[in-house]
Parts: C-alpha cells; structure tokens; sequence
C-alpha cells in the first residue's frame, strides 16, 4: 500500500467524480498519523499551528497579537481555560 492510498481515499459522493478525500482520522492508526508527525494532543496541534502561521519562529507566537484568531487563547502551547472554573464564577 502507498502511504497516498493510506491516507486519501476516492470521495463517496458522486458530485466529487471520484477526488481524492482525506480518511477520516479515526481510521488511520496511531502509529500510521504519529509517523507523519503530527502531534498526539490537540493543543499541541495548536501550538504547531501557531508557530507555522508565525513563519516557523516561536518567539513570534508569543508576540501574536492576533487576538481574534480562534486559536490565539492556547498559542502558548496551555488553555487557559483549564482552572479557571473559581474566576468564571465571580
């Protein structure tokens, strides 16, 4: 099998003709998604992709001020959302 046919697959739906879609993620092993390198939790991804939009420097991610970005809460690589549960209630 070639790692293309690992990981797309013809569309099932007949307004595609046939294209090559992404599996969905679930199908693919862990192993299989880990050797392409990416990352295991989702905010490392998001880290991952912070430091991709900022040109590959990580200092940039830190000076973001992109603050209407979705991701731009979890940029440094932590939710802030996580204990947080006391100040939400005040």
């Amino acid at each position: 099998m070639t790692d293309r046919a690992k990981y797309l697959e013809p569309s099932p739906f007949e307004t595609d003709g046939g294209e090559l879609i992404g599996k969905y993620p679930r199908l693919i092993s862990a192993p299989d998604l880990r050797a392409l390198g990416h990352p295991a939790s989702p905010i490392k991804a998001i880290r991952a992709k912070c430091v991709d939009c900022c040109g590959g420097h990580m200092a940039e991610v830190r000076k973001c001020v992109s603050y209407s970005c979705p991701l731009w809460p979890m940029r440094m690589g932590r939710s802030p959302f996580h204990g947080r549960a006391k100040e939400a209630a005040e």
